[in-house]
């Protein structure tokens, strides 16, 4: 039996932990300052376009990388936004002839479109800057037939044989040590896989010879073997073991030459047409030198797009597919969701925000919810931005005038600095953009860099969809976060409200973003998670900052121009590791990688050589054997 000296004890100690479960949630509530945008004041810049670094120069004398091709094509925007990055000048010509003219030997890296290339005297050319320390780079190869016809044309680029003009491929092999995240084969291996498969094209069938190393190789099906390498090409390999004679039959797509001291850089296929190929160059740079660093932007963003609803829209569907209505589901389905996935892989939502999709029917949105999300927004760390979406693809100055009436209503106090957008072109007019907007984030498929889309505002394309990812969508990633340590992952959630079929459902949706977060992302976790407010200021640091360097013994320099505040860096190393930072700190991302933390404007980085260091120059498939 209980005394009345325990029973008043017991009692007593419920009416104190009542009160402190009441205390703290009223605590809670109070301090929580939900109706602002924690990230509008603590993350400042005065950097505007005008700031950037310029790379383009009206002359090609002084300057550092040279593009020989067509101005104004994919390969020539890339390259250039890549001198941009990069902090080196740049000229594009549409010839070779160029280079006999040059007045200093300020030139440290040429690319060239192999089209450009159709004669011996060109082929002279390019040799010569070779033997000069120039690395050479072919964005693209000059066609197979003259490949075949000038033996200095395959010697300058390393071919061995000319097996077939075109041949379809099974998939790809990316070998370790040249894109961050490691080596991936992307052929279908497994039922269920074969959606993912986008690396297949058919190309021309190189192999390369001694002196090269390979990076990545085109992967054929047995029965392509048999029937087109004659007993000719098999006697070449009739010394090697039968697995490594196979791999040195494979189709080189990425590989490196050398030519004295030169590295001959070369792409089997279109890959350097694509904004993401920043990342192959600097992958290129890493491989040509005993060291490389240059800056990064160091965010890696999850945008949920179209997020919530607050008004009963499609309400029939969303009764059939989940027995409530649209505004239920995201409150009760969809968020616990999202809030789980940002918490098990350390993400940060920046989530943008629609009040309603349909405009020309009467139904008005209901802002009873907005405070619910900010709290949940606030609890999260996450970040509110707006989304310039709708069914009927209204323009966004109507949109924006529609929905100012609605947040002024219900969220007065919150700065919305960042929008979605479906793509550049859904944009209209730049002045339709709400006067506090700072970046503009655009949905899958976009094609732009990451910079500015006008002074004063800058760009953020999504480098994923985080539902679909294709072997191609996986070696994208790689390039972005070798090229920037950059990723925006784009989930949008307009397909909850009007789902096309079964794929749209969340719960498939919600199993298939957390799978590939967890999966493919997780080789990048050396990078900091940020909303898109965090991650625009970072950009627009990285983009004006101007930086040299110089390596004196074991002690690498950074000597920083326009530095604003924190600044990262990528250190690419070969067999040797990071002891200390002076000015800074630095984080191992992968072997033979570092993400160095710039917090002066002098840094000294000291290196000394690994105790496990194998490393040989010259080799083949990647592994410098």
């Amino acid at each position: 039996m209980v005394s009345r000296r325990n029973y008043l004890t017991i009692a007593m100690m419920f009416v104190i932990l009542l009160f402190m479960f009441q205390f703290t949630g009223v605590m809670k509530e109070q301090l929580s300052e939900y109706e602002s945008n924690e990230y509008a004041d603590d993350t400042t810049t005065s950097f505007q376009r005008s700031d950037a670094f310029l790379a383009e120069q009206t002359s090609a004398d002084a300057c550092e990388v040279i593009y020989v091709g067509e101005a104004g094509g994919a390969e020539e925007s890339v390259v250039k936004t890549w001198c941009s990055y990069r902090k080196r000048t740049f000229f594009c010509s549409s010839s070779l002839a160029l280079l006999d003219s040059l007045q200093d030997d300020a030139l440290q890296v040429l690319v060239v479109d192999g089209s450009k290339v159709t004669s011996e005297e060109e082929v002279a050319v390019l040799r010569r800057e070779a033997q000069m320390g120039v690395t050479v780079i072919f964005a693209t190869l000059p066609q197979s037939s003259v490949i075949r016809e000038y033996r200095d044309l395959r010697e300058l680029l390393g071919i061995r044989a000319v097996i077939a003009d075109e041949i379809p491929l099974a998939g790809m092999h990316l070998f370790s040590g040249f894109l961050l995240g490691g080596e991936e084969i992307y052929e279908v291996t497994e039922p269920g896989e074969e959606e993912r498969q986008d690396m297949n094209p058919s190309v021309p069938w190189y192999t390369t010879g001694a002196g090269t190393k390979t990076y990545m190789v085109g992967t054929l099906s047995e029965e392509t073997i048999e029937q087109t390498v004659d007993n000719e090409i098999r006697a070449q390999y009739a010394g090697m073991e039968e697995e490594a004679a196979k791999n040195s039959l494979l189709p080189a797509i990425l590989w490196r030459n050398s030519v004295d001291t030169a590295k001959i850089f070369c792409v089997n296929g279109d890959y350097l047409a694509d904004i993401s190929a920043v990342g192959i160059l600097d992958a290129m740079m890493g491989e040509t030198y005993d060291y490389d660093i240059y800056p990064v932007i160091n965010a890696q963003n999850l945008v949920i797009a179209d997020l919530p609803a607050f008004v009963f829209e499609n309400e029939e569907e969303m009764q059939k597919r989940y027995s409530q209505s649209a505004q239920a589901v995201y409150q009760e389905i969809v968020w616990p969701s999202l809030t789980s996935i940002a918490s098990r892989t350390g993400a940060k939502m920046t989530c943008m925000m629609t009040p309603q999709f349909t405009y020309t029917d009467e139904e008005e949105p209901d802002g009873e919810n907005v405070t619910y999300y900010l709290k949940r927004l606030k609890e999260e760390h996450a970040e509110a931005g707006l989304s310039a979406d709708s069914r009927e693809g209204i323009p966004l100055s109507e949109k924006i005038k529609q929905d100012q009436t609605f947040w002024q209503t219900y969220a007065p106090s919150y700065r919305f600095l960042s929008l979605y957008a479906d793509g550049v072109k859904s944009i209209g007019e730049e002045s339709a953009l709400p006067a506090e907007i700072r970046t503009v984030a655009l949905g899958s498929g976009a094609s732009e860099a990451v910079g500015y889309l006008n002074e004063n505002v800058t760009l953020q394309p999504s480098t994923s969809s985080g539902i679909r990812h294709t072997f191609l969508d996986d070696f994208k990633v790689k390039c972005m976060e070798t090229a920037l340590g950059y990723s925006n992952i784009t989930l949008d959630l307009y397909s909850v409200t009007y789902p096309e079929g079964d794929e749209d459902s969340w719960e498939k949706m919600s199993k298939k973003i957390a799978a590939n977060l967890g999966t493919y992302w997780k080789a990048y976790e050396a990078f900091d998670a940020t909303t898109l407010t965090e991650s625009d200021v970072r950009i627009r640091r990285f983009l004006a900052l101007d930086y040299k360097q110089q390596r004196t013994g074991n002690v690498i320099i950074l000597s920083l121009e326009h530095r604003e505040d924190a600044a990262w860096f990528l250190l690419r190393l070969h067999g040797e590791e990071v002891t200390e930072v002076a000015g800074g700190s630095f984080e191992e991302v992968e072997d033979g990688v570092y993400l160095i933390l710039a917090e002066e404007d002098e840094v000294s980085v000291e290196v000394q050589t690994g105790e496990t260091w194998q490393y040989q120059d010259g080799g083949k498939r990647g592994d410098g054997t």
